[in-house]
């Protein structure tokens, strides 16, 4: 009888286990605040307790809770919070529901806050990591959820996720995947379409000097190209938004980020930009995320291999679109070389990954590029290492045979796994080499054959890029400021204080910067190569070029 009782709540609780539970969300955008509204229903199944929260930080917002207001719980019996956790009481197999708005501290996006929830007078944007609550991991929580999205919009916006696109949507998803997409509403063009049985949406606010058809054309090339690297059959729908930061740039000049997140894509571009080679390799690299990042998920701490998920990224996002015949040899060079000379040029070369990992945003400029740069330099070297040692599939034998144990499942990207699957798919010098460069953190040299038959490398006199103004402060003030003595800025003419009325930026030294400069009532133009200290360094050229020389001094 006893065995009998134990048995029958066994499969009970294993009921429970299983049973679907329903996560339904209703955002209101509040366009006259700059916030949105958020209520959240867990009807939950066969518990009298659960865990909910959002995330403690996201990207440069440090404190995600408090931007959270009138927050209130209805249908608990208790609520204890707990950080940016809340453990609430409730009767088994209640429903419960959570009522908040989002208040941002500003109304506008910038480029220094793309990372927090805004209404702006035409649309709302925003992150589930930055303003959703969710169902927290743990004890008999469901891992997937029969999740429903419901708008309150103003008349004329439309609206678009990760996981669905129009005013009522609904799908089964993870509780990490609903935290870890896109949400956007507001004035925008959507448009659809379905290639070799592959889906893309984009949704975008129509700012930009491009067509959403051009960017959906685009982005079903870049995914096809990824696909068929991959031998991916099932690739699922794709949801690309986009919207436009801050004040429209000169003709020429582009800024652009992204954020590669649940069966999605979601771009800041300023406005009037175009589609060009910088927005095809962002999209490229964070569309590989798709593998690289989430099918082949990193175990905690992630910031330790972050030099494979996201250096490994960026080089497979270049040369597909090299292989792909997307990009010429000259355009591939370009990004490639640019690449290796950052590298050589990071102050934070031989910092460990513990450090860049925890300095990853707090110097986002050297420890955060430095796991993209050391990645991209170890996965050129260690493809021709292992092509000379008798791989012919070179680094790809064991970045396909990670894929290939994520597949199968229960298996998480660490630095002793690399190490240990390295050695065993590439040769056993494999482990010598990721002891020095990925333990070690020593220089990496590339062989002058690395990319050969099609390219060959020389050392070439360069010079380190050198603005020789702060860019971000003298785009905002449209003034210059913080010109640095003796720069070549500085030694063109630039002033600090001097009024900027036109510009051309770029970030190649080889390149000329272009100011229109404001004294008095008279224009004055400017303009210089961009150059700092100078380093010999490889660069790499068709086989068989000759020599380029280098671009003359100005002075």
């Amino acid at each position: 009888m006893a065995r009998s009782a134990t048995l029958a709540l066994l499969i009970a609780l294993s009921a429970w286990h299983v049973a679907a539970e329903t996560l339904t969300y209703t955002l209101e955008p509040l366009p006259k605040t700059g916030g949105i509204r958020v209520e959240f229903t867990w009807a939950t199944s066969g518990r009298g307790g659960s865990l909910m929260g959002v995330s403690p930080r996201w990207g440069n917002i440090t404190d995600v809770p408090a931007l959270l207001g009138d927050f209130v719980v209805q249908g608990a019996k208790a609520v204890r919070r707990d950080g940016a956790r809340w453990i609430v009481e409730h009767d088994r197999g209640a429903s419960f529901t959570v009522r908040y708005e989002v208040r941002p501290p500003r109304r506008t996006f910038d480029w220094s806050d793309t990372h927090l929830p805004i209404t702006t007078h035409s649309f709302f944007h925003g992150m589930g990591n930055a303003f959703l609550l969710v169902p927290e991991s743990g004890g008999d929580v469901p891992r997937e959820f029969d999740v429903i999205l419901r708008w309150k919009l103003p008349a004329g916006w439309r609206s678009a996720c990760s996981w669905g696109v129009g005013r009522s949507v609904g799908a089964r998803v993870a509780a990490t995947d609903v935290r870890h997409s896109v949400y956007l509403a507001g004035e925008l063009v959507i448009e659809k379409s379905e290639q070799d049985g592959r889906s893309v949406t984009v949704a975008m606010v129509d700012q930009f000097g491009f067509r959403a058809p051009r960017f959906l054309a685009l982005a079903h090339r870049v995914i096809a190209a990824q696909c068929e690297f991959m031998g991916e059959k099932s690739f699922p729908e794709f949801v690309i938004t986009a919207i436009p930061v801050g004040a429209p740039l000169p003709d020429g000049n582009t800024r652009a980020s992204g954020s590669g997140l649940y069966h999605s894509f979601a771009l800041y571009l300023a406005p009037r930009s175009q589609l060009n080679d910088a927005v095809e390799h962002l999209f490229a690299h964070e569309l590989f995320h798709y593998w690289n990042g989430r099918l082949l998920g990193a175990a905690k701490p992630e910031e330790l291999v972050y030099w494979w998920i996201e250096g490994f990224t960026d080089y497979y996002a270049l040369r597909i679109l090299h292989d792909s015949r997307m990009w010429g040899d000259e355009l591939f060079l370009k990004w490639l070389n640019r690449h290796i000379r950052d590298y050589y040029a990071n102050p934070a070369i031989g910092e460990s990954n513990e450090v860049i990992g925890r300095d990853f945003w707090k110097r986002r400029d050297t420890a955060g590029e430095m796991a993209y740069q050391r990645g991209l330099m170890l996965a050129v070297r260690w493809h021709a290492l292992a092509r000379r040692a008798g791989v012919a599939d070179g680094l790809d034998a064991l970045f396909l045979a990670m894929i290939q144990r994520a597949r199968q499942g229960a298996f998480e990207l660490t630095n002793d796994a690399i190490r240990t699957v390295g050695a065993e798919r590439l040769g056993r010098w494999f482990a010598a080499e990721f002891d020095q460069y990925v333990i070690g953190a020593a220089t990496i040299d590339l062989p002058e054959d690395a990319l050969t038959p099609a390219f060959r490398g020389r050392i070439a006199r360069i010079h380190e890029f050198d603005l020789g103004f702060d860019r971000e402060r003298s785009l905002k003030s449209k003034t210059a400021v913080g010109v640095v003595k003796g720069s070549a800025a500085a030694r063109a003419g630039l002033r600090e204080g001097d009024k900027l009325v036109g510009w051309k930026l770029h970030g190649d030294p080889d390149q000329k910067i272009a100011l229109d400069v404001l004294r008095g009532e008279n224009t004055r133009k400017i303009s210089y190569f961009p150059r700092g200290e100078s380093r010999s360094v490889i660069q790499f050229a068709p086989a068989g070029a000759k020599d380029a020389a280098q671009p003359a001094d100005p002075e």
